[in-house]
């Protein structure tokens, strides 16, 4: 079934570029998205038990929902040649089970911080389909750096000018929390109701969009500012950045 899902060009492009800008090593990063409704549904009662996944998260909201999301253990270097080996096709069965249609799973170990963030954003941001963590380089050594969220923005959205506009709510900062755990699932649900895009101290990003592109996009713009704030500081200047004459400016300039 995954092989008749066009979604799957959308995974390949993403883990291209994740690929090639080293942001995704060995089998780190994953992706899901919540296909469209209308495909085939799968009853509970006619699931084979031995594909049945319990999961340790409440997924009410999404019962009947389809999703296409990466397989533990897969390389987007090898999704990036052939996306059907590393992706599985699941449905919500109910509120603690998932059905993998296809695919051979097991299922990414970060799906209940995805599960979590699809539950929200089917209840209050619907256009967003897509969730993709990953590993930027700038990013993890910002986190490094500071500990503060206001400070961080403060600093991070000055770097570049079409950072603000492209995310005027700025970056999310995730205190650190073991990778999978129910903690790092709570704390990436809370964030997001305000953010779209978070970071994970000393670990990496989060980001959401109505497609994995979408996402891929606020993470590379940001990624960017962060990586002209190490550049500065690596060359012994303290970055100032745009003023807030610059900011205000900008900002007005956007909204013409």
């Amino acid at each position: 079934m995954i092989t008749d899902l066009g979604e799957t060009r959308d995974f390949k492009r993403a883990a291209e570029v994740l690929c090639a800008r080293g942001w995704a090593e060995a089998s780190a990063g994953n992706m899901s998205l919540r296909l469209a409704a209308g495909g085939p549904s799968v009853a509970a009662g006619a699931s084979d038990p031995a594909r049945v996944l319990e999961i340790a998260v409440d997924m009410t909201d999404l019962i009947s929902d389809r999703f296409l999301v990466t397989a533990s253990g897969s390389r987007m270097r090898d999704l990036a040649v052939d996306p059907r080996e590393g992706l599985c096709l699941i449905q919500v069965l109910d509120s603690r089970h998932v059905r993998l249609i296809d695919g051979g799973g097991p299922l990414s170990s970060e799906w209940p911080t995805h599960a979590g963030l699809h539950s929200l954003f089917k209840e209050n941001r619907r256009q967003e389909r897509a969730v993709l963590h990953c590993h930027p380089l700038s990013l993890i050594a910002l986190s490094h750096v500071f500990d503060n969220e206001k400070e961080m923005n403060d600093r991070l959205f000055r770097m570049h000018h079409e950072t603000r506009l492209f995310l005027p709510e700025m970056l999310g900062l995730i205190p650190y929390a073991v990778t999978g755990s129910k903690e790092l699932a709570r704390a990436s649900k809370e964030k997001l109701k305000k953010y779209r895009l978070a970071l994970w101290d000393k670990h990496g990003v989060i980001a959401c969009g109505k497609n994995l592109d979408e996402a891929l996009d606020r993470i590379e713009m940001v990624e960017k500012a962060a990586a002209i704030y190490l550049l500065l500081k690596g060359a012994g200047l303290e970055p100032a950045g745009l003023s807030d004459e610059q900011v205000a400016a900008t900002l007005r300039s956007a909204k013409k």
